[in-house]
């Protein structure tokens, strides 16, 4: 899963880093449906992104990851590699 993802996700929500697997449902995170759209505008804002409108939000940790992280910006491989060429 995307590190940068669960951290921030982690961070907003206040959630122990050992409960963030990827089948846990978002219910038993303890969000209801509304904090996690506000969620995914706070990732579209903070990481200039739309995501797709769907008929529900995503249920667990994985599918909001999986929902996410096709659209977020590709950091270089390898900054250091780069600056040597």
């Amino acid at each position: 899963m995307n590190s940068d993802l669960i951290a921030l996700f982690a961070e907003t929500f206040g959630i122990a880093d050992d409960k963030l697997l990827p089948g846990a449902t978002l219910e038993s995170l303890g969000l209801d449906s509304l904090a996690v759209i506000e969620f995914l505008f706070q990732i579209e804002d903070q990481f200039n992104i739309q995501i797709p409108d769907q008929a529900s939000p995503p249920r667990t940790l994985d599918e909001m990851v999986q929902l996410i992280e096709p659209l977020m910006p590709k950091r270089p491989a390898d900054p250091a590699g780069a600056a040597a060429a």
